[in-house]
């Protein structure tokens, strides 16, 4: 049985972010290219938590074990990406918040994307 694609996913998210933030970084945009990465970051690390919390559990015996672990790790997804979002406008400054919500948009539909690319 193959592996959820979820952590290439995350990684592949983590690697555009990392090369869009390089890019603006180099245009002299630090604060934009920093709220970038964030976004990104912010989107691909819950997503992998899930991923790894979802799928612990394999099998037609697991069914019930299965199900728990997507509610909960949906749950943890959820907290942590509030609890993200939260840190980063109390502690990051300067920030470019349309930056960092743009990024984290994107993220997320590259998440669709390569899952429902990597599914079929």
């Amino acid at each position: 049985m193959t592996k959820p694609p979820v952590l290439r996913i995350a990684a592949v998210q983590l690697l555009l972010v990392s090369l869009a933030g390089g890019v603006l970084h180099l245009s002299g945009k630090p604060v934009t290219a920093l709220s970038v990465l964030i976004g990104g970051v912010l989107c691909a690390l819950p997503g992998a938590y899930f991923g790894w919390y979802a799928f612990r559990d394999r099998g037609a015996r697991a069914a019930q074990r299965v199900v728990g672990n997507f509610y909960r790790g949906q749950a943890g997804k959820f907290v942590l990406t509030l609890a993200g979002f939260a840190a980063v406008f109390a502690t990051v400054k300067p920030l470019n918040a349309a930056a960092l919500f743009i990024s984290y948009g994107l993220c997320v539909i590259v998440q669709w994307w390569l899952a429902a690319r990597m599914t079929r």
